[in-house]
Parts: structure tokens; C-alpha cells; sequence
């Protein structure tokens, strides 16, 4: 990190509840990085290619699926599960982040 940068920390943003905190550091990840982008656009794709998976999440009613909706589930379960890995990995970096603004402000450490 370089001196001229002043770290932003949830102390600076503190007006800010914690769940819109964090949900600035997983929106950041459609912006920074591509592959979370790849696949939220491959979810929404199939969703639009499989109207019936996409009514499974969105009504409390018993869904009808193919065999091939079934495997197109799974993937999309497991496409779902990649994308929160990666806003899990984006927090916790955050989080390292934010520990290394609060002991400089406290004076432990000094960013050069």
C-alpha cells in the first residue's frame, strides 16, 4: 500500500449498516473481477434457456423437471455455489484489509 493511500475502513463507512458494507464488497466483484461476471451471466442464461429451473426458486409450488432441467439444476446449484466462494473470499480480504487500516489508526503499524 502506498503512503499516499489513506485506507477505507468500516470505521470511515460506519454510517453505512454492516449488510450494506458488505454488500459494497461483493458488488465490487461484478466490477473487478471477470469471472465473476462469466458466471453470473452463465446463470442467467440458462435460467432463460430453462424457465422451469428458474420457477423452482421463485414459487413455493411443486416444480415439474425434465432430466435435462435436473442437470441443468445441478449446474446452476453449483455455478451459485462458485459465485459464494468468491464474495465469501472478497469479504474475508476485506476484512484483512480493514485490520490493517484499524492498527495504523491506532498507531501499531505505519503504512509506508
Amino acid at each position: 500500500m502506498k503512503a499516499s493511500e489513506k485506507p477505507e475502513t468500516f470505521i470511515d463507512c460506519f454510517c453505512n449498516s454492516f449488510g450494506e458494507y458488505i454488500s459494497s464488497v461483493v458488488n465490487k466483484l461484478r466490477d473487478t473481477d471477470s469471472d465473476y461476471r462469466d458466471i453470473e451471466e452463465r446463470i442467467v442464461k440458462l435460467y432463460e434457456d430453462y424457465p422451469k429451473i428458474k420457477a423452482v426458486f421463485d414459487s413455493e409450488q411443486a416444480a415439474e423437471l425434465s432430466e435435462q432441467d435436473c442437470k441443468v439444476l445441478i449446474n446452476i446449484l453449483s455455478l451459485r455455489n462458485r459465485l459464494f466462494d468468491k464474495q465469501q473470499e472478497a469479504v474475508y480480504l476485506r476484512g484483512c484489509y480493514d485490520s490493517i487500516g484499524y492498527l495504523s489508526k491506532a498507531g501499531i503499524i505505519q503504512i509506508k
